[in-house]
């Protein structure tokens, strides 16, 4: 924000030309600095240059995981009837920062070694509104036939690789100082084959 009076910083009074009054000095109508506004805060200005300087690390090949957030209709006319297939498959970017994966280890059962427990992504786009975060993060209702779920794989350099599934668990936190969304992930079953296709009939 700038005034060509006082160039956007104002004076001890406050710019009567571009309004900047400090609380409670004379000319201040609003009861509040209007640089107080979230929506023009300099973290808010800068989310689009953060997001632009994250992707730099994917295009130099120092995040290999990428994260999908992909969506299942069924042909059943309800989850777990029929057959799926996919009608959406989104790549979150820039490409969030998953923390490790010793959250996740194999646990042995009947049917073989399954995989159980959480990960956590940080650095997702602090551009994301509350609602959008929910939407991308299936946290809100698709529908009586749609089912999604977060796909987390390792990019082309190892060339065809495991797809892991997984879903939301809590609540997405937003971390204001941090420029970023952190989305806790719950390890699920029904993995996509290597070649994106869904799991066989349940």
């Amino acid at each position: 924000m700038s005034c060509d009076s006082c160039g956007g910083h104002g004076t001890a009074t406050g710019c009567p030309s571009c309004r900047l009054f400090l609380p409670g000095q004379p000319g201040d109508t609003s009861g509040a600095h209007p640089l107080a506004d979230p929506c023009v805060s300099l973290v808010e200005s800068l989310g689009e240059t953060v997001d632009s300087l994250r992707q730099l690390y994917t295009d130099f090949g120092l995040r290999p995981y990428r994260v999908h957030s992909v969506v299942y209709e069924w042909s059943g006319g309800d989850v777990g009837r029929g057959l799926p297939r996919v009608i959406s498959d989104e790549e979150i970017l820039p490409t969030p920062k998953l923390r490790d994966t010793s959250g996740v280890a194999g646990e042995l059962r009947s049917a073989g070694l399954v995989e159980r427990g959480s990960v956590r992504l940080e650095q997702v786009s602090p551009r994301y509104t509350e609602d959008q975060v929910r939407v991308l993060f299936f946290q809100l209702p698709l529908g009586p036939a749609r089912q999604g779920f977060i796909e987390v794989r390792i990019d082309a350099r190892d060339g065809s690789t495991e797809r892991r599934r997984f879903i939301v668990r809590g609540i997405p936190f937003r971390n204001a100082e941090g420029f970023e969304w952190r989305v806790t992930l719950l390890r699920q079953d029904e993995d996509r084959t290597r070649s994106g296709l869904p799991a066989g009939p349940r």
